[in-house]
């Protein structure tokens, strides 16, 4: 069984084709505090794990993916991140996490949970200066 280290850099890994198509876009396996929008980051949902039947050993884990964009620049952001969302574009985040299930054999299957992506979300990114970003999130299952 992969460490979550692994899985999480692995995430992080399949999310290339989402990165080569956004310009300066962000990819960070773990939760990303001070992003620099774009951004996507990664970290463990709740609830994170739950058995898949039998074996004690197999495990369901659930990721969370946020993707972050700023709202200075509102017709590029929320063309990158409605790029992100749209579940025809080969480069979309679910169609690159689903290209290979098995993050090249660290895991056994990856699937994005029906009911994501969200839609928009506002995240507070400073509370000091009021600073707003623009996001969406999808839950991710990762069965080991």
């Amino acid at each position: 069984m992969s460490t979550l280290v692994e899985i999480a850099e692995g995430l992080a890994a399949a999310l290339q084709p989402v990165k080569d198509v956004i310009d300066d876009l962000q990819v960070y396996p773990y939760w990303l505090l001070n992003p620099t929008p774009p951004a996507i980051d990664i970290y463990p949902g709740d609830p994170f794990q739950d058995g898949t039947g039998f074996d004690p050993a197999k495990k369901a884990l659930f990721w969370t993916v946020r993707a972050r964009v700023t709202t200075a620049d509102q017709d590029n952001s929320q063309i990158n991140l409605l790029s992100m969302l749209d579940p025809v574009l080969a480069t979309s985040v679910e169609q690159a996490l689903i290209a290979d299930p098995t993050l090249g054999g660290l895991v056994d299957d990856v699937t994005v949970v029906n009911e994501f992506p969200t839609g928009y979300r506002e995240y507070v990114a400073d509370t000091a200066v009021n600073g707003r970003l623009l996001g969406a999130e999808w839950r991710v299952e990762v069965l080991t």
